[in-house]
């Protein structure tokens, strides 16, 4: 993303250099002469930087800067730069919140070198934000079901190429944000490794604040816009946009975000100037795209852009291989967050666990065990510990060979759906052969692979 830079100074040939020096550095350069001037520029685009001399023809730029700081964490950074280069002068610009200080003269590669360094600061202060909003969780597991196997080696394909969109379909509670996760953390893990993950739930989203929170306003777009503020996909930059239950966002929305991933450039609310960044965009969904699409409820060609790899994650009940592995890790997570000594689980409680079929998938296996560690009394999750629905502690249900998630409300699974869910269950159960599979099946060969391509299982 090119940064903005305000350059307030009343020195005319100082501003021009400025100007030129940071413009060819690939800054996208404004400037005034006075702090009237200033306030006129901020009006049409706030910069992401101003340099800001301290005594200016209509007032002192340390009243000007307080003023900007008033804006809270939006308000620009400043950098003082003046004449009067003692230690007084600077130690008050610091305290008033400037991010650094310069004295005239000034050598171009040093304000240069000051700017990239408060720019990098804020790219940091935005990161450890993200990081205390999302917390720690438990460590991944490695899973043993093909299912999940050929999903996360789809996903480790995507990483050669860091700017390009994926969409994950998979059933709710069943890892979709991890997935991303992983994703994020595979492909910054050698270039960036602070690189920012910025999830936006897009069902949480109020409708009327949706263009405003994923990109920006400007200080009066609207009512409640009393300063400028940056939004999710700028924070984003350099980095990865979730965008969870991205079929809940409204129509506008949906052409807004569609017209940004094309370019990769997009207008804050009410602002003027383009903004241009590079990030890879996720989505994710447990709804069924198809008939959202055929309902008109989701864009074609919004879906279309998102899904350059599309990424199916199976449910729990269908990878019961899985289960073993991640209750171990989840209690020695919960044992470790509690500071209990527990250390794993009894065969008697993994053999409950494996009978149980967690509509609420991976999130509802993590809820059983966290239970579970609170209530152990031993040194091992027992199935005394092990709490499960009333249906569930009968003996163990007829196995059905596949099941098809059925959402709390809308209508029933489409026909499609119910043949992705059983030609999934069938590859699981002959661990990934296809060509055994299309026995089963009772169809061709290259039948069999035309249909796993339509159904967005190849």
């Amino acid at each position: 993303m090119n940064a903005r830079v305000l350059v307030v100074d009343d020195e005319q040939v100082f501003r021009m250099l400025a100007e030129e020096a940071l413009s060819s550095e690939g800054f996208e350069v404004k400037t005034a002469g006075t702090l009237a001037r200033a306030r006129a520029e901020m009006e049409k685009a706030a910069p992401d930087v101003v340099i800001l001399d301290r005594r200016l023809p209509d007032g002192d730029g340390i009243d000007f800067m307080k003023a900007l700081r008033a804006e809270g964490p939006s308000a620009p950074l400043v950098i003082v730069v003046t004449a009067y280069g003692d230690v007084e002068n600077a130690v008050n610009a610091l305290r008033a919140g400037a991010w650094d200080y310069l004295a005239k003269p000034v050598q171009l590669t040093d304000l240069v070198v000051k700017l990239r360094k408060v720019l990098e600061a804020r790219g940091l202060r935005d990161r450890l934000e993200i990081a205390r909003k999302s917390g720690g969780g438990p460590p991944l597991v490695g899973p043993k079901s093909p299912g999940m196997r050929a999903a996360i080696d789809k996903l480790k394909s995507l990483t050669q190429s860091p700017h390009t969109p994926a969409f994950i379909i998979g059933p709710s509670g069943v890892g979709k944000q991890c997935a991303a996760e992983m994703l994020h953390s595979m492909s910054y893990r050698e270039s960036d490794e602070n690189a920012p993950f910025v999830e936006v739930n897009c069902a949480a989203l109020p409708e009327h604040l949706v263009e405003s929170e994923l990109f920006g306003h400007e200080r009066g777009a609207f009512t409640d816009a009393r300063t400028t503020r940056r939004g999710l996909i700028e924070i984003a930059d350099g980095g990865t946009l979730f965008l969870d239950e991205v079929t809940e966002l409204p129509q506008p929305a949906q052409a807004k975000i569609l017209k940004f991933l094309d370019t990769m450039r997009f207008r804050r609310v009410g602002g003027e100037r383009e903004i241009s960044v590079g990030l890879r965009v996720i989505a994710a969904t447990n709804q069924e795209v198809s008939g959202l699409l055929r309902a008109g409820r989701f864009r074609e060609d919004l879906y279309h852009r998102l899904a350059v790899f599309l990424v199916h994650l199976p449910a729990l009940s269908t990878r019961r291989e899985d289960i073993p592995d991640l209750a171990e890790t989840f209690a020695r997570h919960f044992a470790s967050r509690i500071k209990k000594r527990v250390s794993g689980l009894t065969d008697g409680a993994k053999r409950l666990l494996a009978s149980y079929n967690y509509p609420g998938n991976v999130r509802e296996l993590r809820n059983i065990i966290e239970r579970a560690v609170i209530l152990a009394q031993g040194t091992e999750v027992s199935e005394r510990e092990i709490v499960l629905p009333d249906d569930a502690n009968r003996e163990p249900r007829a196995a059905g060979f596949f099941t098809v998630p059925m959402p709390a409300e809308g209508p029933p699974p489409t026909l499609e759906v119910v043949e992705r869910h059983y030609v999934s269950r069938v590859l699981d159960h002959l661990e990934g052969r296809r060509m055994a599979a299309a026995q089963v099946l009772g169809i061709s060969y290259p039948t069999f692979l035309k249909r796993l391509r339509e159904l967005g299982l190849d």
